[in-house]
């Protein structure tokens, strides 16, 4: 099982949730909201070789963790994943959109400077500036575009970047996500719980729990359940390679 995108961090109990992930997954993206988060979560799961932590600044709470950004630059050297990062544009955020995006790019230069990262991007109700930042900025590095929830147009735009894509089981609820997902290619599609923030059965979706991803996909595309599992490994070996 892979998740290429979740915050291992904010479980309830990250020491024993790191044991079973250890157990049952492939691989798994633990995503961090902020660098002093990135430093904990990166020492609390040193030495499991299937768990790799991605540095993040969450644009939700840039505004407030404004002072970490320097500290942020410093630590981009030091890994190999940049996540969560991006620009969100939803009503409560935009009086800080100007600093979300300034950040964002001064990021993406650094990295670009360093031979490009991998990175998973936050962008809801701003999925169009996130995409004008990639086709400006992004060369060398990877852009995987985190629950995407764009118009088709912007999908289509976003296959010609380059960009890749972490879906999870929320997106095939409604009609728009289901679109979306049919619109990517298979090649581009990587899984994605973003556990603890997706729920059923009323508890959070864990790491190893992206098998409904498969199925959707199955039923979707009609291809055989164990030839989308080999489509998804070999994707998630493609994006380990690229760093």
């Amino acid at each position: 099982m892979i998740d290429f995108h979740c915050h291992l961090d904010l479980y309830k109990n990250p020491l024993a949730l790191m044991k079973e992930v250890e157990k049952r997954c492939d691989f798994v993206l633990a995503v961090t909201t902020s660098p002093r988060a990135w430093v904990k979560t990166s020492q609390v799961f040193s030495g499991i070789g299937n768990i790799s932590v991605g540095l993040g600044l969450h644009p939700e709470i840039l505004a407030e963790r404004i002072q970490e950004r320097e500290l942020f630059m410093s630590y981009i050297s030091k890994c190999s994943y940049l996540g969560e990062i991006g620009v969100d544009g939803s009503l409560c955020n935009r009086n800080s959109l100007s600093m979300q995006e300034s950040f964002l790019l001064e990021v993406i230069k650094v990295a670009e400077k360093q031979g490009g990262k991998v990175m998973s991007l936050h962008s809801r109700n701003a999925s169009k500036k996130i995409l004008q930042i990639i086709e400006s900025e992004v060369y060398s590095s990877t852009p995987i575009l985190h629950w995407f929830t764009g118009t088709l147009n912007e999908v289509e735009w976003a296959i010609s970047l380059g960009c890749w894509f972490s879906i999870n089981p929320k997106m095939f609820l409604n009609k728009k996500g289901i679109e979306i997902v049919k619109k990517i290619p298979l090649s581009k599609i990587i899984p994605e719980t973003d556990g603890p923030f997706t729920e059923h059965a009323g508890r959070p979706y864990m790491p190893w729990e992206v098998d409904i991803i498969l199925d959707n996909l199955s039923q979707m595309h009609r291809i055989p359940l164990t030839e989308i599992g080999e489509i998804i490994s070999n994707n998630a070996e493609i994006l380990q390679k690229k760093l």
